[in-house]
C-alpha cells in the first residue's frame, strides 16, 4: 500500500515522529513518500496513495486538506498538536490503524470544501477552503461595510469588523468564537456570521448546501482562507463563495473517538456519559 505522510517542516516533532513511522511503515512492506506542505505543489508527490497520514495539529490538517482534496486522497489525522478536532487518532494508534487501512477496516467521511473566488477588476482568483473564508479589517482599527448578496439577491449590508463564511467543519472554529451554531461536520451547509457588528443583523445564517454567497467589499480589507493564508482587499472587490465539487475524505477506523466526545470534551467542558 502506498501511503503518504504528511507534515509541516518547521515542526521537529512531526518530523522525528514520521521519520520514525516510515521506518516502521517500509519494514512492514509499504511504500512511503514523504510530503513537504509548506511548498506549493505538496500534493505532487502523493499522486496514487491509498492513505494520506498528515502528523501534528488541526492547523496541518487545514493546510493538507486543501493539497491533497483534489487528489481524492483520504486523510488520516495523527494529533500531535492539542485541539484535535481534525486530527482523530494518536501517534500511539498510527500502526494499528494503517494495518487497518491496508485490511480495508475503515471508514471514509466527506467533509465539504469551500470554493472561493476572489473577483478583481475582471478577474478570478480561486482559494479552496476546509474551516472558512474570513473577509474582515486589516491593520486599521475601524468596523467596515460588506455587502451580502445571496443567489444573487441582496440581503444585508454588514458594518462590522468581518464577516465569516464557514463549512460545518469550521462551525466549531472562528465562526463558533463569535456566536456562532455548531453544525455536526457530516452535513453539507454553509454558515455565515458577522464579527461584531454595529447596528447590523447580528446573528448567524445558515444556508443550503447549494446557494451562493457573494461579498461585496466597500473598504480596505484582508481576506482569511482557513487563517493561514492571507491577501489584501480594497472597495470594489467581490468574494464569490460556494459549496465546492471537490469533498475532503477522511479516513476513520476504530480508533478514531466520535465528533460528539470530542464536542463535549473540547467545547462543552462536560464529562463522559
Amino acid at each position: 500500500m502506498k501511503v503518504a505522510l504528511c507534515v509541516r517542516p518547521d515542526r521537529p516533532d512531526a518530523v522525528r515522529a514520521a521519520r520514525d513511522a516510515a521506518a516502521r511503515m517500509r519494514k512492514a512492506g509499504h511504500e512511503v513518500v514523504d510530503v513537504n506542505l509548506d511548498t506549493p505543489s505538496a500534493g505532487a508527490g502523493a499522486k496514487g496513495a491509498m492513505i494520506a497520514c498528515i502528523l501534528g495539529g488541526d492547523g496541518t490538517m487545514l493546510r493538507a486538506a486543501r493539497a491533497m482534496s483534489p487528489l481524492g486522497i483520504p486523510l488520516l489525522g495523527v494529533n500531535l498538536g492539542r485541539l484535535g478536532f481534525l486530527t482523530t487518532i494518536t501517534i500511539d494508534d498510527l500502526d494499528s490503524a494503517i494495518a487497518d487501512v491496508a485490511a480495508g477496516r475503515h471508514s471514509v467521511e466527506e467533509r465539504t470544501l469551500l470554493d472561493a473566488r476572489l473577483v478583481r477588476a475582471g478577474r478570478e482568483t480561486p482559494f479552496l477552503a476546509l474551516n472558512d473564508v474570513v473577509v474582515a479589517r486589516g491593520a486599521a482599527v475601524r468596523s467596515i461595510h460588506v455587502a451580502v448578496r445571496v443567489d444573487d439577491d441582496p440581503l444585508v449590508v454588514y458594518w462590522a469588523d468581518g464577516v465569516i463564511v464557514a463549512t460545518a467543519t469550521g462551525s466549531t472554529a472562528y465562526g463558533f468564537s463569535v456566536g456562532g451554531p455548531l453544525i455536526l461536520p457530516s452535513s453539507r451547509a454553509i454558515m455565515l456570521v458577522p464579527i461584531a457588528p454595529h447596528l447590523s443583523f447580528g446573528n448567524a445564517v445558515v444556508f443550503d448546501p447549494d446557494q451562493r454567497i457573494e461579498l461585496d467589499v466597500r473598504d480596505g480589507a484582508r481576506i482569511s482562507i482557513d487563517g493561514q493564508e492571507e491577501h489584501d482587499l480594497g472597495a470594489g472587490d467581490r468574494i464569490a463563495v460556494r459549496r465546492s465539487e471537490t469533498v475532503a475524505k477522511f479516513a476513520r477506523t476504530s480508533h478514531a473517538r466520535p465528533f460528539l466526545s470530542l464536542l463535549r470534551e473540547k467545547i462543552l467542558k462536560e464529562p463522559g456519559t
